[in-house]
């Protein structure tokens, strides 16, 4: 424990104000003096006088003049001075660039592909060669807005099937796609792992990579739907409040508020802090990454286990965007995703997207009849996508989402079974319900030729659930009594993250920044015990549990281009977190055990360091030796039954990555080989304990620990209409030494970390005519045998299984429609997502078998 008093919180405030007057003040007007006459000289003079990388082609400015300009202006309006009375165009690629090129306004409407053809080479003033036999029976959906000509033939040709290409600019011949124009290769994923886009297979880190496409493909709906294409994830649940998220058996089951979890959910870059606020239906996506192993250098909230990264659709400054899915299934399942996008004008945009979803439970109470695992969702985003000048670019979002079921199902194994897995016998008010909102704001600003961005966010959560604890209605038990909870918690979280990063130079590049975060949350946790055979209260406890944090870091990252095709990485983040937390326990049965404890206060700091070599082999071919450390907060065991174990804090624990890997592509990118093997030792493991002398659930840092295996993920695309794929993950996750009081688990391995665990998947589109392909999906997981918990106790282990999933259906190529019939868990296996002993045995199952039928519409 260490009670240094870190990074004051006032400096953190002071950076950042300084930050932004710093950012404010460089938005001004500034001075030019731009020369009159060749363009040329003068676009260059103003990349120089503006920090701005001007991006243009040489042969659209030969004989080009401009007037030239003298005075104070922005950036962006001395760039439309100099393009006055040209046929050139500004268009921001990054917040770092400017692209210049010579464009045509279109306005072509939706049409037979052979008119529409017709009209752009009017338009564009342009030759276009497109045989009737090519162009017959395809269709466009029209082009309207300003574009450089082949841009525009692009967007125009988008989902027909043809293609145009030219060697002048001039003469345009229009082929189609299925007689080769477009090369069979694997898709590429661009990332942000490292904050900056990066070809998913260019960085040194081990993680999967799924794009809208993929998600779409595989009707990815939720995380547990990423875990069945990811080796290393596993999402369980041991209630609808308390999901289980593992990335290389790194997790943990603990449900206090103000405990921080080993494994980082981030949306939109901003870090969701709970997984009661985590477990969402996902929807209008752009990309998922999972990074494995502990990230302690970038990512707003250290973690020891690793971060999914989600990014969502933005809205589009060129384009109108609408897009309709419908789902109908058994279980009564009634789905429907929507969004659409709309450019104001050159510089700002709007999308709105919402989703909804009912369904019937597969699960019910058989005592009370209640409904048990069913859906009621709803989920709504807005996004204002807004670029007031050539170097600043702005995205507001709001988000709002609310759903309910009514609870697990826990089904009894051992008293008052009834053979049925599919019900439970608990007999008493089940059902959960929970809010979630946010609004944050994301601006990139260009400067000194890198980029720095701020991310402003609020988020707030509210969620309560009623449960049964023990598997069985206290009439079934003979001894003990029947746990019946209530637990409802509500949590705020501001978050404001200020970073640079520089461009990439022949030299290397890096990125530094600021992070803070303060969360408030409150926690109401009420148990009661209903004695065995009648039912009668023998203990009511009430649990008013309050934790704010306040986190504070400061970053560095860079790389540096080394001879030899080499590059060496290194990073540093410095975190500084501090806890304050209250509890008031009411004991309703023996008053006598009530106690009221304020103002507890905890502060820890520490280092957290990374360092990676990579060397780049060929152009498609990596190698990399990396170390990596990471952090899972400290905190307060809220949900103590005493004072004196209230009052302990349990510090951070510590992991050290070492890892080894390579990326490849092969066969001009038809095939992909990427293999990763790593070792993790863990220090100071937090886990929950039963003190085995007070009687008291704790947590405690107990341990320490080796997790190391192999990750492999193959995949290749043999044929343009198919693309197959295998992903392997290997575990030995053991803890070396764990012994706290009379509890000693040395050499049992970690929960929720199977062995080994695979998956095979194939997706396939194959035209079948010019205007529809038949499209469709399959895959299966199999997951090993693994632990709940530290004990190996044989009553909580999960069997091994096997889910398998499929598609099938065809795409409207011309309508832009698709239509597919979909099942997932195919063979209805009964695997279960946690198992309990408390009292009795009991298992709460995953999915049964469900099909239906989705149709997808863009307009």
């Amino acid at each position: 424990m260490d009670k240094h008093p870190g990074v004051p919180l006032r400096r953190v405030v002071a950076a950042l104000a300084l930050a932004a007057l710093t950012w404010t003040a460089s938005a001004q007007p500034r001075p030019f003096n731009l020369p009159g006459g060749d363009l040329k000289a003068s676009l260059d003079a103003y990349a120089a006088q503006s920090g701005v990388q001007v991006v243009y082609r040489v042969e659209e400015l030969e004989g080009l003049a401009t007037s030239g300009f003298q005075g104070a202006a922005t950036p962006e309006e001395a760039l439309t001075i100099l393009l006055r009375g040209t046929p050139l165009h500004s268009k921001r690629d990054t917040t770092n660039a400017v692209v210049v090129f010579r464009a045509v306004s279109f306005n072509i409407p939706p049409q037979e592909a052979g008119s529409a053809l017709n009209a752009f080479a009017t338009q564009a003033g342009v030759a276009v060669d497109a045989p009737s036999d090519v162009v017959s029976g395809r269709r466009t959906e029209g082009l309207s807005g300003v574009f450089p000509v082949g841009e525009g033939l692009g967007r125009l040709l988008g989902g027909t099937g043809l293609v145009g290409s030219s060697d002048d600019g001039a003469h345009f011949t229009i082929r189609s796609v299925a007689k080769g124009d477009v090369p069979v290769s694997l898709e590429t994923v661009m990332i942000t792992a490292q904050k900056r886009p990066e070809a998913s297979q260019d960085v040194p880190i081990s993680l999967t990579a799924l794009s809208s496409k993929t998600l779409e493909d595989y009707q990815v709906r939720n995380l547990k739907d990423v875990s069945r294409l990811t080796p290393g994830l596993l999402v369980s649940a041991f209630s609808q409040n308390n999901p289980t998220i593992a990335i290389r058996g790194v997790s943990n089951t603990f449900s206090q508020i103000g405990v921080s979890k080993p494994v980082a959910l981030v949306v939109d870059d901003v870090f969701i802090p709970r997984n009661s606020a985590a477990s969402f239906d996902l929807f209008d996506l752009d990309s998922i990454v999972v990074l494995k192993g502990p990230q302690g250098t970038l990512f707003g909230r250290n973690v020891t286990g690793g971060a999914i990264v989600i990014d969502t659709h933005k809205p589009s400054f060129d384009k109108r965007e609408l897009q309709a899915r419908a789902t109908i299934g058994n279980f009564n399942e009634r789905r429907l995703d929507a969004y659409g996008g709309v450019p104001i004008n050159d510089s700002a945009a709007i999308k709105i997207s919402a989703s909804r979803r009912v369904r019937d439970g597969y699960g019910r109470d058989r005592l009370t009849g209640s409904e048990q695992d069913d859906i009621d969702s709803q989920n709504y985003r807005a996004q204002l996508r807004l670029m007031p000048s050539a170097t600043l670019e702005a995205l507001l979002s709001v988000d709002h989402s609310r759903d309910a079921n009514g609870g697990r199902t826990l089904s009894s194994t051992s008293l008052g079974d009834d053979g049925d897995r599919r019900t439970s016998e608990l007999g008493v008010k089940q059902g959960f319900a929970r809010t979630i909102s946010g609004a944050s704001a994301r601006l990139a600003w260009a400067i000194g030729g890198g980029e720095l961005t701020s991310i402003t966010a609020y988020r707030r959560s509210a969620s309560a659930e009623d449960y049964s604890g023990v598997g069985t209605n206290f009439s079934f038990l003979t001894t003990g009594s029947q746990s019946v909870v209530h637990d409802a918690d509500h949590l705020g979280t501001f978050s404001q993250e200020l970073r640079y990063a520089s461009p990439d130079s022949t030299r290397g590049n890096f990125v530094v920044g600021f992070y803070y975060l303060s969360e408030k949350g409150t926690r109401q946790l009420g148990t009661q015990g209903l004695a065995a055979i009648t039912g009668a209260v023998a203990s009511s406890t009430l649990g008013d549990q309050r934790v704010d944090t306040v986190s504070h870091a400061v970053f560095a990252d860079g790389t540096v281009h080394l001879p030899a095709s080499l590059d060496l990485s290194a990073g540093v983040r410095y975190t500084f977190d501090e806890k304050t937390a209250s509890l008031l326990r009411t004991d309703l049965v023996q008053p006598a055990n009530t106690f009221n404890t304020e103002g507890l206060r905890q502060r820890w700091h520490q280092w957290t360091p990374r360092v990676a070599l990579t060397w780049h082999a060929t152009r498609n071919a990596i190698a990399y030796l990396s170390m990596t450390r990471g952090f899972t907060a400290g905190g307060f065991n809220a949900d103590a039954s005493s004072a004196a174990a209230f009052a302990t804090p349990f510090n951070p624990e510590k992991v050290t990555n070492y890892e080894l890997g390579t990326k490849t592509d092969w066969l001009e990118n038809r095939l992909r080989f990427n293999l990763s093997v790593f070792r993790m030792k863990y220090k100071d493991k937090q886990e929950l304990v039963n003190n085995q002398t007070t009687r008291i659930l704790t947590i405690t840092n107990a341990s320490a620990a080796t997790v190391k295996g192999a990750e492999l993920h193959l995949a290749a695309r043999p044929v343009r209409w198919l693309n197959v794929s295998l992903n392997y993950a290997n575990l030995d996750a053991t803890y070396d030494q764990f012994v706290a009081g009379t509890v000693n688990n040395t050499g049992n391995p970690l929960g929720s970390a199977p062995r080994n665990t695979y998956s095979v998947a194939a997706d396939v589109n194959v035209p079948v005519a010019t205007w529809a392909s038949v499209v469709g999906t399959i895959s299966y997981v199999r997951t090993d045998e693994y632990y709940t918990g530290a004990t190996k106790d044989p009553n909580l282990l999960v069997p091994g299984y096997g889910l398998a999933n499929a598609s099938v259906g065809i795409d409207l190529t011309e309508r832009r429609v698709r239509i597919l019939a979909w099942v997932r868990n195919a063979a209805d296996t009964k695997y279960i997502l946690t198992r309990s002993t408390q009292v009795v045995r009991s298992e709460y199952l995953g999915e049964p078998r469900t099909y239906g039928i989705t149709i997808d519409a863009k307009f």
